[in-house]
């Protein structure tokens, strides 16, 4: 594993600063999915919502996950570990960006399958956690990503957990954030938590709700 250094908003003593990371495997087809090594964490979400930038910053790391001002940058489902100063071990699951129209109909068809697989099928999904961009509020796709996973919820042996995050929250006045989270949480019915990559706002309530979900 690549040894991290100290969050900037992480202190020395916090059990969930994550102190060791790394990049485990990808897949682009069911066929090549890795076996399940423990309870996942599977973050969904448009493309360009800040995915990426998120799980940089929820390990710590400016470039474990790759980052692009392109939609659709990711392709595949990127499996990585980290661990945490406490010795608490998270596999987080990086699913392919969805809703971006210039890729062709063949491929965006290929990622939905392996999506839709990997959300009804994996063993070793626990929680999925859906990024929805604070400013512009839950889309079509997002909506039918909850419906997908509550379906599962009704026929498998194993409830997954959802818990949706308003990225880039910094965007919007702190005079209007509490209306923006309040119409989140009535359009999914989910609980909602808000967070920024680039001022590190929530990151910690994010970890705190994560491990009370790996519990």
């Amino acid at each position: 594993m690549t040894k991290l250094q100290r969050g900037g908003a992480a202190g020395a003593g916090d059990p969930w600063h994550i102190v060791e990371a790394e990049f485990e495997s990808a897949a682009q087809q069911v066929s090549s999915l890795p076996p399940s090594t423990g309870p996942e964490i599977a973050f969904a979400g448009r493309s360009n919502v800040g995915k990426s930038s998120l799980l940089n910053a929820l390990m710590g790391r400016k470039n474990l996950v790759r980052t692009s001002g392109t939609p659709g940058c990711t392709r595949q489902i990127n499996f990585f570990v980290a661990r945490a100063r406490d010795g608490q071990q998270f596999h987080l699951t990086d699913l392919p960006g969805y809703g971006y129209a210039q890729r062709s109909k063949s491929e965006r068809a290929d990622w939905g399958r392996l999506i839709e697989y990997y959300l009804h099928q994996r063993v070793g999904l626990q929680t999925v956690v859906l990024l929805v961009d604070a400013r512009r509020g839950v889309a079509a796709d997002d909506v039918q990503l909850l419906d997908y996973i509550r379906a599962r919820e009704d026929e498998a042996e194993t409830a997954v957990s959802t818990l949706v995050i308003a990225t880039k929250i910094d965007k919007i006045a702190k005079s209007k954030r509490r209306a923006a989270l309040s119409k989140l949480k009535d359009h999914t019915g989910a609980r909602v938590l808000s967070v920024s990559a680039v001022t590190g706002d929530g990151i910690e309530p994010l970890w705190s709700a994560l491990r009370a979900l790996s519990v």
